[in-house]
């Protein structure tokens, strides 16, 4: 039987404390992603019902004659939104993947603070990047956003291979999942450092057709969607192997206002009602 939950959305009734903080910031960069459209919405909702109200008044007919600022009003917030659409698709990108790297950074540390073992390695650290913290707890949650940061700017594969290393686990098991994620990256990169601009080096690395260098990247929403269930997919399967191999804490998630068994839809908006789900 083929997996049927919604990883836009889905989260897990158990998860580290690493995953429950990346659960609950994607959630409300969801929300706020969402809120544009969804107040819109609810005023284009409101005026229709005014304006089936009045139309048996109306000069014509025609409710716009009575209330024309409320619907000017309207045009306004339309073109609005649609203008802001792609800024909202950059903004979910980049909340994604940089949401997807502290997640990881976090549950290294996670890990290492459980098996102090772990931290034998080769890589070097000053005596003073010691000394500025106070507690190994903090400095091995330092020392790992470091490494994680680090490797973020030379590509997922890098952070991937780290994990593997440090863990010895595989950060993704689905190749489809991985390509999407490594994409967001891409487009992230781009969207931070480019302000959107097409360079050579992400069409090189995307290998997309008919790109312009120097034209600006049209970031979609789907673009952020298929970037966030990546993530969300990735970190969920990845933070269960983790409790599995390591002693590191978990705790019960349906309680948490950002619990959810997949009723979110991609546009924010709940599917069915349930009681763990915040309202938008």
């Amino acid at each position: 039987m083929s997996d049927q939950r919604d990883w836009f959305t889905w989260t897990p009734t158990v998860a580290t404390e690493a995953a429950c903080r990346f659960y609950s910031q994607h959630a409300r960069d969801m929300q706020y992603a969402a809120s544009a459209p969804l107040i819109f919405e609810q005023y284009e909702m409101l005026l229709g019902r005014i304006g089936s109200t009045f139309s048996r008044v109306a000069p014509d007919g025609d409710p716009e004659k009575l209330f024309p600022e409320f619907y000017a009003q309207a045009r306004y917030m339309k073109e609005t939104v649609e203008e802001l659409t792609p800024v909202s698709a950059e903004f979910g990108v980049t909340r994604s993947v940089e949401n997807f790297l502290v997640y990881v950074s976090d549950v290294i540390s996670e890990v290492l603070i459980a098996c102090p073992h772990l931290l034998k390695s080769q890589e070097q650290v000053t005596l003073e990047d010691v000394l500025q913290h106070g507690t190994i707890a903090e400095f091995v949650s330092w020392a790992a956003e470091k490494r994680v940061a680090q490797l973020s700017f030379q590509g997922l594969d890098d952070i991937a291979q780290y994990v593997t290393k440090r863990l010895g686990l595989n950060l993704h098991q689905d190749e489809d999942d991985w390509a999407s994620l490594k994409k967001g990256v891409q487009l992230r990169n781009l969207i931070v450092h480019r302000r959107s601009r097409v360079d050579e080096r992400f069409i090189r690395l995307t290998g997309e057709k008919g790109l312009v260098k120097g034209s600006a990247y049209p970031t979609t929403m789907p673009d952020y969607v298929r970037t966030a269930r990546s993530a969300m997919k990735i970190v969920s399967e990845f933070d269960a192997r983790v409790a599995r191999k390591f002693p590191v804490e978990q705790r019960s998630t349906v309680d948490e206002g950002w619990y959810s068994e997949g009723r979110w839809g991609p546009d924010g908006r709940k599917a069915e009602p349930g009681p763990n789900i915040p309202s938008v």
